[in-house]
């Protein structure tokens, strides 16, 4: 009788948490860069060389860069129109 009232008190230790956790709502995943800011080209802000010309050199030196439309080839919507799927202007 002593051995079962154990084995009761030490399933009950592993089943809580387990029980615990099913009364919680589901929280969404969180994806990498969710809901960071944008400018009103549709970039991030913090990124966004059009908002920020001191990136540009940054950009430049990476091989990253549209002459032609002055701005990032990553953020050129002019030579990338899928972009434009994303939201970028």
């Amino acid at each position: 009788m002593h051995s079962l009232r154990t084995l009761s008190v030490v399933l009950s230790l592993f089943a809580a948490p387990v029980l615990a956790d099913e009364s919680k709502p589901a929280q969404p995943p969180q994806t990498a860069g969710a809901q960071k800011p944008r400018c009103e080209h549709g970039v991030q802000k913090s990124l966004c060389a059009r908002c920020n010309p001191k990136l540009a050199p940054v950009f430049k030196a990476k091989g990253d860069w549209c002459p032609e439309h002055a701005r990032p080839e990553s953020q050129c919507v002019l030579c990338n129109p899928e972009l434009s799927k994303k939201g970028v202007k």
